[in-house]
């Protein structure tokens, strides 16, 4: 009679429609069931442990005492008692731990729910971080889960070590499977000489998982407030693009704004529309606001529209664009409105013969001082080519070229008038590459390379053309313009070094020196002009040199120079060093360029010494990079910027301080920080 009790039992909690139950110890009074030790229950909710069970089989209400637990997929809650209804599903626990989602911990005065899915909580204390001693927590009022979706916490505060640092009224906190989740993102905090205190506030909005937006608020007490709108879309590998435009209203009234972004589109049979722009008010906009020393002395902006077909053969370019300069403290805007360009690539005609062809047609205008000038051109450039190579060191190319262009003005004496030019032109050239020298030197034993190859390569380009007066009465706007007017000869000579570097487990041939010397030489001056529009004024032009050294990945040196012997000056200097170490936490980088060009005077640009460097200390969750920019010709510095970014287990903070001592705003400083799931908005002009 014993053993047919518990086989009753269990017939009776079916009928009743309870969960399944275990325990030590089980008795049913009338509607009432009791249990007692080592309580566990199977439920739609997961499983349930408690060292007590008293349930309602009438009303299915079911109360639990004592080491209350219940497991689920991805959860787990623990509690001093509870309440759940079996029938409606319903539950409430006191005094309450645990995690959901594997990463969500949580405490809270009292948790309740009516399915695994949806969580409400009364006083909750919550932190994604696992540690023993979490770094930051929040504190709420109350709040609410939802899985795989987000947590909404009201009157909230958020404590690091313990220190409360900032109170929200509500807060949500995305917690989906996916990485990206509609929600605002952490505020952002500075201070600026020019700007004043500083706060920002970014909302996040991705509604599918190939759109998103971002909603911004920067609020600056000195200056004015800045509304921002951005968008990003990748439909397919050829549809994808993004735009940032910005808004700001200053305290007086005044107003900037700010554009920048990218589109590109497929529309079918081959052709690609792509849309681009970089646009602001006004330059002083950004010399005044921005904070990023590169985009304060940019100096060209603009906006296009490209519409292209390429294919084997050649390739057709339809492009509307504007395009705004500031240089000496004017504007100066160009504008193709619009321009097509047909090119015709290397097509063989018999054997080594090959044709080539470049048309263009532009409407262009240039506007100074809102006065407005520009003309209409269409150029015709054929080529007839024809390579010899009778041995593999030594090797001519051969080029027979035409220019046909029509412009409906030209230049008399610096003066534009409404007179057409028609140009009809030709040339020929041959290119001799060699003879080519190489030697090989054996180094056995030499860990880097058991061999390097010298390689001596002189070129000679002889160019015969009549010489044309009418070159110098062109308008010019860009190098389609250029066709050499009148014969001269380019010469260089250069030396490679290669080493048998081992690449994963082979051998492969690597340049890692190289160093070029050329020029040009001109039988006659007058009436030359240069590829760059240049007149030339001596028979022999500046010389050009080029060194590039790069052994391996960790070190590169670039130089660059101009040298003109006659006056015997560099025109120009620029020299690029790199160095990131194998192995090590830092690299380095570092630029020198000076310059007596028509941009000297803008000084800070053309004659200035950068350095660069980073430093990673990964025990400490530290990396720090800086800038440091020097103004050669007026011996002062331009600008040092620091950022640094640290890692402190569950929180990410990013400090950026910069300091200009050129600007009315001498220095700024940011602070922002993210938390797991939640991402943090960029400065819109610290880059």
């Amino acid at each position: 009679m014993k053993k047919l009790l518990p086989l009753l039992l269990v017939w009776f909690l079916a009928a009743q429609e309870f969960p399944k139950i275990t325990a030590d110890y089980q008795k049913i009074e009338g509607d009432i069931l009791m249990a007692r030790g080592d309580v566990e229950v199977s439920s739609d909710l997961g499983k349930v442990y408690a060292d007590e069970l008293r349930a309602n089989l009438k009303t299915g209400e079911v109360y639990l005492k004592g080491n209350v637990s219940v497991v689920f997929d991805r959860g787990f809650i623990a509690a001093t008692q509870g309440e759940y209804n079996y029938k409606t599903g319903r539950m409430r626990f006191k005094n309450v731990w645990g995690w959901l989602q594997e990463r969500f911990f949580f405490q809270a005065e009292e948790i309740e729910a009516s399915s695994k899915k949806e969580f409400t909580f009364k006083k909750i204390w919550f932190t994604p971080c696992n540690q023993t001693c979490p770094i930051w927590e929040t504190r709420a009022r109350k709040g609410k889960y939802y899985r795989d979706d987000h947590v909404s916490l009201w009157g909230t505060v958020l404590r690091i070590k313990g220190v409360p640092v900032l109170y929200l009224p509500y807060l949500y906190y995305p917690m989906p499977k996916e990485k990206r989740k509609t929600g605002f993102l952490m505020p952002k905090f500075g201070h600026s000489s020019n700007k004043g205190y500083y706060i920002g506030e970014d909302f996040f909005w991705a509604p599918v998982d190939w759109f998103d937006l971002t909603l911004s608020y920067d609020y600056m007490s000195q200056l004015g407030y800045m509304l921002t709108g951005e968008y990003r879309y990748v439909w397919d590998e050829g549809n994808y693009g993004s735009f940032r435009t910005s808004f700001f209203r200053y305290w007086d009234g005044k107003s900037d704004y700010l554009i920048k972004g990218r589109e590109v589109h497929q529309m079918g049979r081959g052709w690609r529309l792509t849309a681009n722009a970089d646009l602001v008010s006004s330059y002083k906009f950004l010399w005044n606001i921005s904070t990023n020393y590169f985009r304060i002395v940019q100096r060209l902006f603009y906006s296009s529209v490209y519409l292209t077909k390429s294919w084997e053969d050649g390739s057709v370019v339809v492009r509307a664009d504007e395009q705004k300069s500031y240089f000496w403290g004017r504007e100066v805007i160009f504008r193709h409105l619009p321009e097509v360009n047909f090119t015709l690539t290397r097509k063989r005609i018999l054997g080594n013969l090959y044709f080539t062809q470049t048309l263009v047609a532009s409407n262009i205008q240039e506007i100074y001082k809102k006065k407005r000038d520009g003309l209409q051109r269409v150029i015709w450039k054929p080529y007839l080519v024809y390579t010899l190579s009778p041995v593999p060191w030594f090797s001519i190319d051969n080029k027979l070229g035409f220019h046909m262009a029509y412009y409906s003005r030209q230049k008399r004496e610096e003066e534009r008038i409404d007179e057409p030019l028609r140009l009809f032109s030709y040339s020929y050239s041959a290119t001799l590459t060699g003879p080519i020298f190489y030697r090989i030197f054996k180094t056995p034993g030499f860990k880097y390379s058991p061999r390097f190859k010298h390689i001596i390569e002189p070129s000679l380009s002889l160019i015969l053309s009549p010489n044309y007066d009418y070159f110098s009465r062109i308008i010019s706007y860009d190098g389609y313009d250029y066709f050499p007017s009148s014969s001269h000869v380019n010469f260089s000579l250069t030396h490679r070094l290669l080493a048998k570097k081992k690449i994963g487990e082979e051998r492969v041939p690597t340049e890692i020196l190289s160093f070029s010397v050329g020029g040009s030489y001109y039988p006659r001056t007058e009436n030359v002009i240069t590829p760059l529009g240049l007149p030339v004024s001596h028979n022999f032009s500046s010389v050009n040199l080029d060194l590039r050294f790069s052994p391996d990945e960790t070190v590169s040196i670039y130089w660059m120079g101009q040298y003109e012997p006659y006056d015997k000056y560099f025109l120009f200097n620029s020299i690029s060093l790199g160095l990131r170490p194998r192995g090590m936490p830092f690299y380095l980088s570092g630029n020198y360029f000076t310059t007596r060009s028509v941009f000297e005077e803008q000084s800070f640009i053309s004659n200035q010494m950068r350095l660069a460097g980073g430093l990673n200390i990964s025990p400490l969750g530290l990396s720090l990079r800086g800038f440091w920019d020097y103004d050669i010709k007026n011996r002062m510095t331009r600008q040092y910027t620091v950022i640094g970014v640290l890692n402190l287990q569950c929180v990410r903070f990013i400090l950026r301080f910069a300091y200009m001592p050129f600007r009315r705003e001498h220095y700024f400083f940011n602070i922002s920080f993210s938390l797991p799931q939640v991402g943090f908005g960029i400065d819109r002009f610290g880059g």
